[in-house]
């Protein structure tokens, strides 16, 4: 017996320093050990660092850029996970925080967007869009972002016109803000008087069908026609649910 125990000690003591010097090579490496073993989740910093590092590369800004501006901009200085998912990331990061620290993330992703211009691309515009829509704010936070700071979005493919220079042909995401619901719901497939659930499933079916990550790596031309698309279906939903209320 004193033996099989002597054994159970030093199998302990064996793992226990194993796992110290898991952990030790870890925060060497600038990571956080996580509570329920495995590799280490990124905290609500990084979540926050890699959403805000997604909105400024969509715009054309350098990584290398980008990381100088979120730490200076956001006073964000943690690793970066790239190629991430907005939608699924932005909803861990609500989880994580409280409702004025999701609006900040939110501004201060504007704020970095606006400081390369007026005009932001329609493809950051995009991700703007997705990054208030999982955070949580489902109508005007984004316009709300967009009166203030003075902004609004360019096509580029388009010879650089601004969305109020598009006047032609059927109505596009171009909307004049003043549209009437019945082709609002036109935008979003429906029409007569369709019930607020409705709505809401007719957009998430749209949403996802034309949501500018589906077309990563095709031409710009498609991924600015696939952005735009998403802008315009996401506008009249968001138009919608203002009149309908929350």
């Amino acid at each position: 017996m004193g033996v099989e125990l002597l054994a159970v000690v030093l199998m302990i003591a064996v793992g226990s320093a194993v796992a110290m010097l898991v952990i030790i090579a870890r925060v060497g490496k600038g990571e956080k050990p996580h509570a329920h073993g495995g590799p280490a989740a990124p905290d609500r910093d990084g979540i926050a660092a890699s959403l805000l590092f997604h909105v400024l590369t969509a715009g054309g800004v350098a990584p290398d850029e980008a990381l100088r501006e979120i730490q200076r901009g956001a006073g964000l200085a943690p690793a970066v996970t790239r190629g991430i998912d907005v939608a699924n990331w932005a909803e861990r990061f609500a989880e994580l925080s409280s409702p004025p620290q999701r609006h900040t993330l939110l501004e201060s992703a504007v704020r970095l967007a606006v400081a390369h211009g007026k005009k932001v691309p329609l493809t950051q515009y995009a991700v703007l869009l997705d990054l208030s829509f999982s955070l949580g704010f489902h109508t005007s936070a984004l316009a709300n972002l967009r009166e203030q700071y003075g902004f609004d979005y360019v096509d580029h493919a388009r010879d650089a016109r601004p969305p109020e220079a598009d006047r032609s042909g059927r109505t596009t995401f171009f909307a004049r803000r003043e549209a009437d619901p019945a082709s609002l719901l036109r935008i979003l497939e429906l029409d007569g008087h369709p019930p607020r659930q409705a709505i809401i499933s007719a957009y998430r079916r749209l949403a996802a069908q034309h949501h500018p990550d589906r077309f990563h790596g095709e031409s710009m031309e498609a991924r600015n026609a696939a952005a735009a698309r998403f802008i315009e279906i996401t506008r009249a939903y968001e138009t919608l649910m203002a009149a309908y209320g929350d």
